[in-house]
């Protein structure tokens, strides 16, 4: 009995040794002890790597995730380039993945083609003739993850997670946020600036002079700022409960005729009798809007829309003017380089 209590004791004694020790061994660096961390404790834990930190040029910024995150990307890019560069066995992964990213740095014939790999989408927004053509093209485009207009999910049912429901969302606005059609500032009024200058970039690009590209960058940006006046700020969209609006799919078709919900979703592959919409607002003002703004307009919008989104898969023009306007918008000092991009 007293040797099992003696054992006990030094156990106890060890652990206690043991505990101590780890402490001593704990080195927290980022601690700025010059603060009481009662006054400013963002300051106290963050202030030293917050002043010192560097944004890498080709960053927009800089944090954990990026930290961890961007090693792993740098390392794919090595394997995919030494894949790439290898001689692989026909038909083997190898092979397939080789030539994938081969034929996406090979920018010689990138350049060469310019914007062809886009014109057969082009062509699909000029032969829009109506209404229900141009919801069709809206549609299509979704099913592979390209919305413009209409912004289509599904997700669990927030208040009732055993299921999914179909989801709508604000969207449609070329610049991040709807604050930047409205404020005045000198800053937003330099990235209002240069998002027209882009797109008219990309409208010269692709064929029209600079008159017409200009008329056509304002145009765009008209219908974006008209989309934008419905959007909810986004103090409001954390509002959860404001955000969930679920309806049916014939009451809603009754209340945004112009959209024909039922013909689209059908035209989509969704299969609904509802459907959560996250901001009525904004598909009330889409409804209108798809009315009051002529077709062709929506065409040269639609144009705008793919343009951007493609831009830096296209020929170096286009990599360019995107990463100029980049710039201005983000503070990114120095453009990626293709294959980071990719990688």
């Amino acid at each position: 009995m007293k040797n099992s209590l003696m054992l006990f004791i030094a156990f106890l004694a060890l652990t206690a040794c043991s505990k101590h020790q780890e402490k001593k061994n704990i080195a927290i660096t980022g601690i700025d002890s010059t603060l009481r961390p009662g006054d400013d404790f963002f300051k106290y834990v963050n202030g030293k790597w917050y002043d010192s930190v560097q944004i890498p040029a080709s960053q927009a910024g800089v944090g954990v995730y990026m930290f961890m995150n961007y090693p792993q990307r740098m390392r794919l890019q090595e394997i995919l380039d030494s894949i790439s560069q290898s001689k692989n066995e026909a038909g083997s992964i190898a092979q397939k993945v080789g030539d994938f990213y081969a034929s996406g740095m090979d920018t010689v014939t990138i350049d060469k083609r310019g914007y062809t790999p886009i014109k057969p989408l082009l062509a699909k927004i000029e032969s829009i003739t109506d209404l229900p053509s141009l919801l069709n093209f809206v549609a299509n485009e979704e099913k592979v993850s390209n919305s413009s207009i209409i912004g289509f999910g599904v997700s669990p049912d927030e208040k009732n997670s055993s299921m999914n429901i179909a989801q709508i969302y604000q969207t449609g606005i070329g610049l991040p946020d709807r604050d930047y059609y409205f404020k005045s500032d000198s800053s937003t009024v330099a990235i209002q600036k240069a998002y027209k200058k882009y797109l008219a970039t990309l409208f010269q690009q692709t064929g029209s002079d600079a008159k017409e590209a200009e008329k056509n960058a304002n145009l765009v940006y008209d219908i974006d700022k008209q989309l934008a006046a419905s959007h909810k700020t986004k103090v409001e969209l954390r509002d959860v409960q404001a955000n969930y609006n679920k309806i049916a799919v014939a009451a809603l078709a009754k209340r945004n005729p112009n959209i024909d919900w039922t013909t689209f979703l059908n035209n989509l592959g969704a299969k609904t009798d509802s459907i959560n919409v996250g901001q009525p607002a904004y598909y009330d003002a889409l409804n209108k809007l798809l009315k009051s703004i002529p077709i062709n307009n929506w065409k040269i919008y639609l144009k705008a829309n793919s343009l951007e989104r493609y831009a830096d898969d296209l020929s170096k023009s286009f990599a360019d003017a995107s990463f100029e306007y980049t710039k201005v918008l983000s503070g990114q000092a120095v453009q990626k380089t293709r294959g980071e991009k990719n990688g």
